[in-house]
């Protein structure tokens, strides 16, 4: 009886722990809102080339804010006109060419992903999803919330 009181507080603490690192992990309602002000203030616009792979049925226009950490390149571009689902975060690594983008909504749910390595030309652009892609976004989101 100990053991199992004793297996299912561990369990309890367990889960605890990886759901406060988890909601660490991510920035928070107000970090994301100063990023997206910061992007928007940004006049320069950036035309996504081809959205398709991302889940976009139409060009989309957007401003951007970039930042460097390790030899790589993080941006959060915020869709104009605004829409629910238009942020997109991505990561640059130009050692390896490659661009890993994630769409999500308002509230950080991830509706889809795509990388673009640059190393295999225009079949590169490829959707992604999966586990890979989950930690790929995970790890991105962890990037954003350090950021003050």
């Amino acid at each position: 009886m100990m053991r199992r009181m004793a297996l299912a507080f561990l369990a309890t603490a367990l889960l605890a722990l990886s759901s406060a690192a988890l909601a660490q992990s991510r920035p928070s309602a107000a970090q994301m809102e100063r990023l997206i002000r910061e992007a928007l203030g940004d006049p320069q616009t950036v035309t996504f080339a081809r959205p398709e792979p991302l889940g976009f049925t139409h060009k989309i226009v957007t401003h951007q804010t970039s930042y460097k950490r390790g030899g790589i390149e993080y941006s959060l571009a915020v869709v104009t006109p605004r829409q629910s689902d238009g942020l997109v975060f991505f990561s640059h690594d130009p050692a390896r060419q490659l661009f890993i983008m994630h769409r999500t909504d308002t509230h950080l749910l991830r509706v889809s992903s795509a990388r673009n390595d640059l190393t295999q030309g225009n079949a590169g652009l490829t959707t992604w999803s999966g586990p890979s892609a989950d930690n790929d976004f995970s790890d991105q989101l962890a990037f954003w919330a350090t950021i003050r």
